[in-house]
């Protein structure tokens, strides 16, 4: 492995990234969201009279797809950054989702409301940060290959 290789190569693992944030830890905190969120109907009881009710649907759904690109973030956190912003989006997604879709005939609407825009906006934040992460690491390497 030549020395530029090697060096490139500490912007991701390895002792030059003690103390430093990678894109891999905004990652695995989508990816615990996203787990919550596919559990949360269940576990916060929105009880919504039957299985099909497009909350519930909704949050699974989303959940799904999160969880499986931010596990793919973390495995490989130098690839496809622009997949953590299209999680973002999906958590702004969740936030407009929880004034756009019909929770009234919940038992616990409040609750589906809230966690989907608490949800929305971490997944929001954290999409955006890992992504910006990841291009700021490419451009030092990039740098530093000159």
């Amino acid at each position: 492995m030549s020395n530029s290789a090697a060096s490139a190569r500490h912007f991701w693992t390895g002792p030059a990234t003690e103390g430093r944030m990678t894109p891999s830890l905004p990652s695995s905190l989508m990816f615990l969201c996203a787990v919550w969120l596919g559990f949360a109907p269940f576990a916060l009881h929105y009880g919504f009279p039957g299985y099909s009710a497009a909350v519930d649907t909704n949050d699974v759904v989303v959940a799904l797809v999160v969880g499986a690109i931010a596990l793919f973030r973390v495995v490989a956190p130098r690839d496809l950054p622009w997949l953590s912003l299209v999680n973002a989006a999906l958590g702004v997604w969740l936030v407009a989702g929880a004034f756009l879709l019909d929770h009234s005939a919940a038992r616990q609407a409040g609750a589906a409301v809230a966690n989907d825009v608490v949800l929305g906006v971490l997944l929001a934040a954290l999409g955006t940060l890992s992504a910006a992460l990841t291009y700021r690491q490419r451009a030092a390497e990039r740098t530093q290959a000159r």
